[in-house]
């Protein structure tokens, strides 16, 4: 998957751009770049990530980190990976300018490549409450057949889905989790 170090760098430059820096031309200007892109989910990840042409393939790129777009979709992107110049875009949802991942986002990158994190098929994609839709259940079931520590997956999962950090989420999450593995005789 990802590099600790591939993620620490992508949130350093994150921090940054949340301060107002600008990344200079020298930086990005060799990149690749992303024709005709629109907003996507990594299969991996579950989070956002841009599809579009990078060449002439079709590719859905690195989970992004920040992006900053101008009319028609024309900016740059940095992913978990690297750095990617954006042509048109062709996703009726764009609006122009700066879009930064939170803070605590880099913590749940790191929490989810600690417990081996890979996000369960988005058909499982829960939408009730933790305690009455068994598409939780399903998640959970998804994180102890393939995650390295399927609580923290679980947590980061739960965290994504309602843009929390992983300590709410693991407070949210902590009875649910339990619960789940207790045994009456």
């Amino acid at each position: 998957m990802y590099s600790h170090e591939q993620i620490t760098s992508a949130f350093d430059d994150r921090d940054r751009l949340a301060t107002g820096w600008e990344p200079p031309n020298a930086l990005w200007a060799h990149s690749r770049i992303l024709n005709r892109w629109a907003f996507g989910i990594h299969p991996h990840t579950g989070t956002m990530a841009l599809v579009g042409m990078l060449g002439p393939d079709l590719r859905t790129c690195a989970p992004t980190v920040a992006m900053l777009t101008g009319p028609g979709g024309i900016g740059w992107l940095r992913t978990l990976t690297g750095w990617i110049r954006l042509a048109l875009t062709e996703d009726e949802r764009h609006k122009e300018g700066r879009l930064l991942l939170p803070e605590h986002a880099r913590e749940l990158e790191l929490a989810a490549l600690a417990a081996g994190y890979r996000a369960p098929r988005r058909s499982l994609r829960p939408e009730g409450p933790l305690a009455s839709d068994a598409r939780w259940h399903h998640v959970a079931d998804h994180f102890e057949r393939d995650a390295a520590d399927p609580e923290t997956a679980f947590a980061v999962y739960y965290a994504r889905q309602m843009r929390l950090g992983l300590d709410e989420a693991r407070a949210a999450v902590v009875g649910f989790w339990y619960a789940r593995h207790l045994e009456f005789e």
